[in-house]
């Protein structure tokens, strides 16, 4: 007769060996990449976009601030997709493997919520622009050396040092962690001014600003020649101006502390509340107006983006959490967050007290319009 007991611990070694075999064929079979890009129904990219396989452990993955993202699926040709993101409804496709070349897989997001009314920012022409004025002063007063973007890009710069190298007169010594600049000998630093705003009281090193942001500079070698605007303090005075333009509206933020996920978790805990679920909903107070970015503009490139950010139950603004929902390019997105930094708020009401609320808002940028030639 068999043992019973026997038969058992062989049957439990047999099951085992299976198991470690199927574990060990899993790890041979080579993971298949899938790739792909979110967008809503308009176009936009859709930012922070979770990305499950259905019936899988695996990590999800998450849409960039391009939309695209990048899944590895093991022993699956048909894997379903479950895409996630708040402010839009649940997707899921089914994805064939291996994908082919052509065309891109493109998963089209519904947005579920109603938005608030976008801001409009619409560019005005050249002649109303910043860099219109440099040009005028450089072509009514003459008094200083203008470089624009279009003169240093030519012999691409690696730094801000090498755009002053090419001005007469700018003399530049570095030391252990500064550039030190001179203009014609003056033993005093110059009075630096950036966008309007004159540095005063903190040195100030120029090879802080990338070449890629720079639209046009302005250098007053001596105090005869620097304009009564750019004069600055009397104290300040004496050794002339360096003044910098950056491109409008393309100065880069950092990406958000507080992400998609991590809002999904305050609202599950509900430390935080969407806008259909409070009596009173927060609101904008006050906001600058965005700026358009100078490059968009020139081409006459318009667009949209919906930003998000958390509105605090003492109607401050949580400036680790203003990101991106959804963008058709990533310098709107720049210029929109960086208006939102700026505003004032009025918080959410729910059952007669202020609470947390997460805020959409949508902004679109009008590209200028080109006037027509006249006909004579």
């Amino acid at each position: 007769m068999s043992n019973p007991a026997a038969s058992g611990v062989r049957l439990a070694q047999v099951t085992a060996a299976l198991l470690m075999a199927a574990v060990r064929l899993s790890a041979q079979l080579p993971a298949t990449r899938v790739v792909g890009l979110a967008v809503s129904i308009t176009g936009e990219r859709v930012v922070g976009a979770q990305v499950r396989v259905v019936g899988s452990a695996n990590a999800p993955g998450v849409t960039g601030d391009d939309g695209a993202f990048e899944l590895y699926i093991l022993n699956d040709t048909t894997p379903r997709l479950v895409f996630r993101r708040i402010g839009f409804r649940p997707e899921t496709v089914t994805v064939h493997l291996p994908q082919p070349a052509a065309p891109q897989f493109v998963v089209r997001m519904t947005r579920a919520i109603q938005m608030v009314r976008p801001v409009l920012v619409t560019a005005t022409a050249e002649q109303n622009t910043v860099l219109a004025t440099i040009r005028e002063r450089q072509r009514t007063g003459g008094n200083g050396y203008f470089v624009f973007r279009d003169d240093f890009t030519k012999f691409g710069p690696g730094s801000f040092s090498d755009i002053l190298r090419r001005v007469p007169g700018v003399q530049m010594q570095r030391t252990r962690n500064f550039t030190e600049i001179r203009l014609r000998g003056n033993k005093c630093a110059p009075l630096f001014w950036v966008d309007n705003q004159p540095l005063l009281g903190i040195p100030f090193d120029p090879d802080l600003l990338p070449p890629n942001t720079i639209e046009a500079l302005e250098v007053y070698s001596s105090p005869s020649l620097v304009p009564p605007q750019f004069q600055g303090p009397r104290y300040a005075q004496g050794c002339g101006a360096v003044v910098i333009w950056t491109r409008q509206g393309e100065r880069p933020v950092r990406p958000p502390k507080i992400g998609a996920d991590s809002i999904i978790r305050l609202l599950d805990a509900h430390s935080l509340f969407a806008t259909n679920e409070v009596d009173v909903p927060a609101k904008i107070l006050s906001m600058p107006e965005p700026e358009f970015p100078d490059s968009l503009r020139a081409v006459g490139t318009g667009g949209s983006v919906v930003i998000e950010f958390i509105i605090e139950a003492n109607g401050q603004l949580n400036k680790e959490s203003v990101g991106v929902v959804s963008a058709t390019h990533t310098k709107f997105a720049d210029a929109a967050r960086l208006a939102v930094l700026e505003a004032t708020f009025a918080p959410a009401m729910k059952a007669q007290r202020p609470v947390a609320q997460i805020y959409q808002l949508p902004v679109t940028f009008a590209p200028p319009t080109r006037q027509r030639p006249e006909l004579h």
